[in-house]
Order: structure tokens, then C-alpha cells, then sequence
């Protein structure tokens, strides 16, 4: 199982075509992500087969599941230890098909964070009244 910021947990996701289609490719090897007839996770240095193509699904819980284009029901799944998981075993509802996007660590978004403002507001009456109970 790769570490968190080790070179093979890198991933490059490139969009296939229009929709949510999209092609997995690993950054250091460049293999590609694909399934097998039996529904097996393996690697290809050529990823324009519909076996290397996944649907993005966005479900109801806000994580995407990637369901292979050319094997329809068959999800992209790893085990609690990194262990990939047969395709022809996998449904939509299992956690091991739910992923989640994130950037590696040390990369910006597009949009820059802003910083929290601060604004002072002028006291009425009562917040005055308010803060000086909760002093005594």
C-alpha cells in the first residue's frame, strides 16, 4: 500500500470525453488504470481502450464512485489495506467503491484562501448589558 505522499500514490486523472468520463494514469509509471475481462485492476502503458475508461459517479453522500465504461456495474474498489478489489464484486453502496479527490499535499487550489476579517462593530445598549453579566 503506497503512504500518503509516496511517488505511486500520485495520480492523474485526464477526462476522456465530455461528461464524466475519465482515464486514470499513474504519475510516476504512466501505466494507466484498467480492468480486465474477469474484473481485475491492472496496468496498461496504452489507456485508449474502453476497459481503461471509468464513469464518475457522484452519489448522495458527496464521494464519487468510478464505474468501468465497458463492464457496466462493475466499480473501481480497494480493500481497508490498499488491496484491489475484483470488479464483478463491487456495487454501488459498498465503501470500498466510495473515493474521495483531494490534492497532494503542498498544492494550491485555483482559488486563493482568504483570510478571516475582522470587523468592529459599534456596542448598542443591550451587548453592553449583555458582556458586563458575563464579567461578574
Amino acid at each position: 500500500m503506497a503512504e500518503d505522499g509516496d511517488v505511486h500514490a500520485k495520480l492523474i486523472v485526464e477526462t476522456d470525453t465530455f461528461g464524466s468520463r475519465v482515464r486514470i494514469k499513474g504519475a510516476a509509471t504512466g501505466f494507466y488504470i484498467c480492468m480486465n475481462k474477469k474484473g481485475k485492476l491492472i496496468g496498461k502503458s496504452n489507456g485508449k481502450g474502453k476497459d481503461c475508461v471509468f464513469t464518475e459517479i457522484v452519489l448522495e453522500n458527496n464521494y464519487t464512485a468510478l464505474q468501468n465504461a465497458k463492464y457496466e456495474g462493475w466499480y473501481m474498489a480497494f480493500t481497508r489495506k490498499g488491496r484491489p478489489r475484483k470488479g464483478s464484486k463491487t456495487r454501488q453502496h459498498q465503501r470500498e467503491v466510495h473515493f474521495m479527490k483531494r490534492l497532494p499535499k503542498g498544492h494550491q487550489t485555483t482559488e486563493p484562501h482568504r483570510r478571516f476579517e475582522f470587523l468592529n462593530y459599534p456596542f448598542n445598549r443591550r451587548s453592553k448589558r449583555t458582556r458586563n453579566s458575563l464579567r461578574q
